[in-house]
């Protein structure tokens, strides 16, 4: 019985995965341009969910992560005359002043498909959103933002142990420090990031 619903599952979990991959569009990217005028600090607005990469540099003060560029949640900044061009990664245009060319119909496609994959994984998980499991290198716990909430999960960390993200689940970005981050009593997760995370010691 147990091998029939492993069975069942993987036919399912295939078939959605297939059908996810050909609703998400080969490059989902998008350009935009953020000048420090007269060496002042400046920020861009933009959702930088996806992550953010500098593409191009437009100024010839050097442009250097950290230290005359970064960016946050809420979009990008620059200063001290850094000038460049920054590719964002990802469609989810709820507020931008990029140069995004994505259309609603993507934007629906792409949430259709998460939704199916989502379903999946529930059910893999044993029908419970945030969990805790166990694997072969340790424990692993499951996480997800709903509706983009920001969500805690419950953990029990010992002085030397660590959590890692070994598996992102969700459509929205999960990064360390942003989307999610842990300490010694809980994971917090936040603007949909979905994963498994891994505690490792």
């Amino acid at each position: 019985m147990i091998i029939n619903c492993l069975n069942r599952l993987t036919i399912i979990t295939g078939i959605s995965l297939g059908l996810l991959l050909q609703t998400i569009p080969a490059e989902a990217r998008r350009t935009i341009t953020c000048e420090s005028f007269k060496y002042r600090y400046q920020f861009c607005r933009t959702n930088t969910r996806g992550g953010v990469r500098l593409t191009q540099q437009l100024s010839n003060t050097r442009c250097v992560e950290g230290d005359t560029w970064g960016y946050d949640r809420e979009g990008i900044w620059v200063d001290r005359g850094c000038a460049a061009e920054f590719t964002v990664r990802g469609r989810d245009s709820g507020y931008d002043n990029s140069n995004n060319s994505s259309g609603g119909s993507d934007a629906a496609a792409i949430v259709g498909g998460a939704l199916v994959v989502g379903a999946i994984a529930a059910a893999l998980a044993g029908g419970s959103d945030n969990n805790d499991n166990s694997s072969n290198n340790g424990r692993t716990i499951t996480c997800n933002s709903d509706s983009n909430q920001y969500t805690t999960c419950p953990v029990s960390l010992d002085r030397d142990d660590w959590i890692v993200l070994d598996r992102q689940l969700s459509q929205a970005g999960c990064w360390e420090g942003d989307t999610w981050g842990y300490d010694s009593q809980k994971i917090w997760v936040d603007n949909g990031c979905r994963g498994v995370f891994e505690i490792r010691r």
